[in-house]
C-alpha cells in the first residue's frame, strides 16, 4: 500500500520559532507565543527554558531548563528547518544566554539564511514575580543583545536595560522621557530596531496632543491608531458609548503611546492609541513580540517590501484587538483572545471599548473627508454667528426641496424592508420628516421666505447629485445599502449639533445674539440626537445580524464616502453663490 504524502500545492507558512518560557495557566510564554503563530498562520516551533507553575493569579514557582537541553531542543529544531524569524522570551539562566548567543553569532550573515530575532526582554510577570535573575539579565545586556534585531521592552524592562534604574532616574514625566529612554537603549545596544511599550504608562489626550506638535517639529512621525487626527470629530459615538461629549472628558481619556526607534533611518514614530481598560492583559507583552515576528516573517515570504513602521502597526492592533476581544477567565489578570483573527470577520464584533464597530468603521475609514463635512468652514462660520444672511437662505431653501428626495429615500426603504421592525422604522422617519416639513416652512418665513417661494425655488446642481444618488443607491441595492446612503445626513447633523453645543460651552461658539441659533438648538435637541442613537443602534442590528464579507463591507464604506462627499458639497453650496 501506498503511503500518503502531503499536497505539494499546499504552500507551506512562514517558520516561527520561539524561545522561551513555559505558562501552566497558558495565557502566557509559549503558550501565548504559538496561540499567536497560529492566528497569523504561520508554523510555530518552540524552545523551553524554563517552566512555570502559573494561573492567572500569579506565578507560584519557576523552574530552570537545563541549558544543555536547550540547546538539544534548539538543534533539533534547526535541523529540521531553519526558521525564517525567532521570538525570545523568559531566558532562565546565564548559561542559558550565553549559549544562545554563541550560537546566533555563529549564523552566517546573509540575510536570506540568518533568521530576525526579537527579544522581548521578560523580567517581572505581570503579577510581580521576577523570573530572571540579575546574572541572567547581565547576560542578556552584556553577549545577546548584540545579536538581536528587534528589542521590545516595556519602560521598566527598558530602565532596567540602562543605567537609568541603577541611578534611581525612575521618573517618566512626559513622553519626551520616553523618547530619551528609546534613544538611550538604541545608542548603547546599537539594536537595527527598537519597540518601546507603553502600556505601562497611559496619557491623558491632552497631554499626547499638547507633545504631538513638538514631536513632529523634531522629525518624530505620528500614527494613530484608532481615531486619528480627526478624533475629535467622532461626538457622536462617544455620545453612544455614554461618555459626556464635552472637551474635558474627550481631552481626558487615556491614550497609549508606544515609541519605535530605527537605527539606520535615525526615524523615531509614536503609535498612539486608545487604553482599554480590561483585567485580561496577562501575556501582552508576549503576544506583541510574536505578532512582530510573524509580521516580519510573512513580510519576508511575500517578498514585498513592507515597513518596519507597518510590521508595527499590524502587530500592535493585533494586541489591542486581542485585548478588547478578550472574555473573562481565572480569578486575576485573564488572558487575551489570540484567535480573534480566525473568525474571518471583515468588521471586529462588538467591544465595550468599541461597541459600535459598523459606524466607527465608516467614519475613520476616511477622517479627513468627514472632518471635511462635519467642520466644514459654513458649520463654522454658522456656529459662531457670521455666516452670511444670503448663504443661509440659499441652504434653507435647497433643504427644503432635499426633505423631499430624503423622505422618499426612506418610504423606499419601508417598501424594500422584510421584517415590520424595519417597516415600522422606515415609515416612522418619513413620517417623521413629513412633520418637520411644516416646520421647516415655519422656520424659513422668519427668514422672510414663504412656502411659495419654496416651491418655486429651482433645484441647485448639488441637491440634485445628492438626492439622485441616495434614491440611486435606494433602487439599485438592497436595504443595508439604503441605510449607510441616508445615514450620513443624520449621523453628520447629529455630530455637527453636538459639537456647536460644545464648542458655546467651551465659549468658542457664540449663541447669544446668533441668527442661527434655533437650527443649532433642533440639531443638538434630545428629539434629534434620540433619533440619531436609533438610527446607530439599528445599523449595527443590521449588521450584526449578517456580518458583512470584505467586498461588502467595501461597497458599503464607498456608499458611504459618497455621500459624506455630497453632504460636504451641499454645505459647500451655500458659500459659493
Amino acid at each position: 500500500m501506498e503511503s500518503w504524502q502531503p499536497d505539494k500545492r499546499i504552500s507551506t507558512p512562514p517558520h516561527v520559532l520561539t524561545i522561551a518560557g513555559s505558562d501552566s495557566g497558558g495565557g502566557a510564554g509559549i503558550q501565548a507565543d504559538l496561540k499567536t503563530f497560529e492566528a497569523w498562520k504561520c508554523y510555530g516551533s518552540s524552545v523551553l527554558t524554563g517552566l512555570t507553575a502559573q494561573n492567572t493569579t500569579g506565578v507560584k514557582a519557576v523552574h530552570q531548563v537545563p541549558t544543555d537541553f536547550v540547546m538539544q531542543q534548539l538543534k533539533a529544531v534547526w535541523d529540521d528547518g531553519p526558521p525564517q524569524a525567532i521570538k525570545l522570551g523568559m531566558l532562565t539562566s546565564a548559561s542559558t544566554v550565553d549559549a544562545l548567543a554563541t550560537y546566533f553569532a555563529r549564523l552566517p550573515n546573509a540575510s536570506s539564511s540568518k533568521p530576525i530575532i526579537v527579544l522581548d526582554p521578560v523580567m517581572i510577570s505581570t503579577s510581580g514575580h521576577m523570573l530572571v535573575g540579575d546574572e541572567a539579565m547581565a547576560s542578556i545586556r552584556n553577549n545577546l543583545i548584540q545579536h538581536v534585531d528587534w528589542l521590545t521592552p516595556n519602560i521598566p524592562e527598558a530602565m532596567a536595560l540602562t543605567d537609568m534604574a541603577d541611578e534611581g532616574d525612575m521618573n517618566v514625566e512626559s513622553l519626551f522621557d520616553m523618547m530619551d529612554i528609546t534613544h538611550e537603549l538604541s545608542v548603547k545596544y546599537n539594536a537595527p530596531y527598537l519597540l518601546l511599550k507603553g502600556g505601562h504608562k497611559p496619557w491623558a489626550r491632552r497631554k499626547v496632543k499638547s507633545l504631538a506638535s513638538a514631536a513632529m517639529k523634531a522629525g518624530v512621525e505620528l500614527v494613530w491608531l484608532d481615531d486619528g487626527e480627526g478624533g475629535d470629530c467622532v461626538e457622536v459615538l462617544q455620545r453612544q458609548s455614554g461618555e459626556d461629549a464635552d472637551d474635558n472628558s474627550y481631552m481626558s481619556e487615556k491614550m497609549v503611546v508606544d515609541l519605535l526607534q530605527e537605527r539606520d533611518s535615525d526615524r523615531t514614530t509614536w503609535f498612539i492609541s486608545k487604553y482599554i481598560r480590561s483585567s485580561s492583559t496577562h501575556g501582552t507583552g508576549c503576544t506583541l513580540s510574536s505578532a512582530l515576528a510573524c509580521s516580519i516573517a510573512l513580510a519576508a515570504e511575500s517578498g514585498a517590501d513592507i515597513s518596519a513602521q507597518a510590521i508595527c502597526q499590524r502587530a500592535i492592533e493585533y494586541v489591542k484587538s486581542s485585548i478588547a476581544s478578550a472574555y473573562s477567565f481565572g480569578k486575576g489578570h485573564g488572558p487575551l483572545n489570540h484567535a480573534h483573527m480566525s473568525y474571518r470577520r471583515a468588521l471586529p464584533p462588538p467591544t465595550p471599548s468599541n461597541p459600535h464597530p459598523f459606524v466607527s468603521h465608516l467614519i475613520r475609514s476616511d477622517l479627513p473627508l468627514w472632518k471635511s463635512y462635519v467642520r466644514h468652514p459654513f458649520v463654522i462660520q454658522l456656529g459662531n454667528g457670521t455666516l452670511p444672511r444670503e448663504s443661509f437662505e440659499h441652504y434653507i431653501k435647497q433643504d427644503y426641496i432635499y426633505l423631499q428626495h430624503y423622505a422618499r429615500a426612506h418610504a423606499l426603504g419601508a417598501y424594500k424592508s422584510t421584517t415590520f421592525e424595519s417597516i415600522s422604522y422606515f415609515t416612522s422617519i418619513a413620517a417623521h420628516i413629513a412633520r418637520e416639513s411644516s416646520m421647516h416652512v415655519a422656520y424659513c418665513e422668519s427668514f422672510g421666505i414663504s412656502l411659495a417661494t419654496l416651491e418655486q425655488t429651482t433645484e441647485s446642481a448639488p441637491c440634485a447629485a445628492y438626492a439622485r444618488y441616495i434614491l440611486d443607491v435606494g433602487a439599485q441595492g438592497d436595504i443595508l445599502d439604503l441605510y449607510v446612503a441616508v445615514a450620513s445626513c443624520l449621523i453628520g447633523y447629529g455630530e455637527v449639533g453636538l459639537w456647536l453645543q460644545k464648542e458655546v460651552k467651551a465659549g468658542r461658539g457664540n449663541k447669544e445674539g446668533n441668527l442661527y441659533a434655533k437650527w443649532m438648538e433642533d440639531y443638538s435637541g434630545k428629539e434629534y440626537l434620540d433619533a440619531v442613537d436609533r438610527g446607530i443602534e439599528n445599523l449595527e442590528k443590521l449588521i450584526a445580524a449578517d456580518p458583512p464579507s470584505p467586498a461588502r463591507l467595501e461597497r458599503l464604506t464607498k456608499i458611504w464616502q459618497e455621500c459624506v462627499r455630497l453632504e460636504r458639497d451641499f454645505w459647500e453650496m451655500g458659500l459659493k453663490l
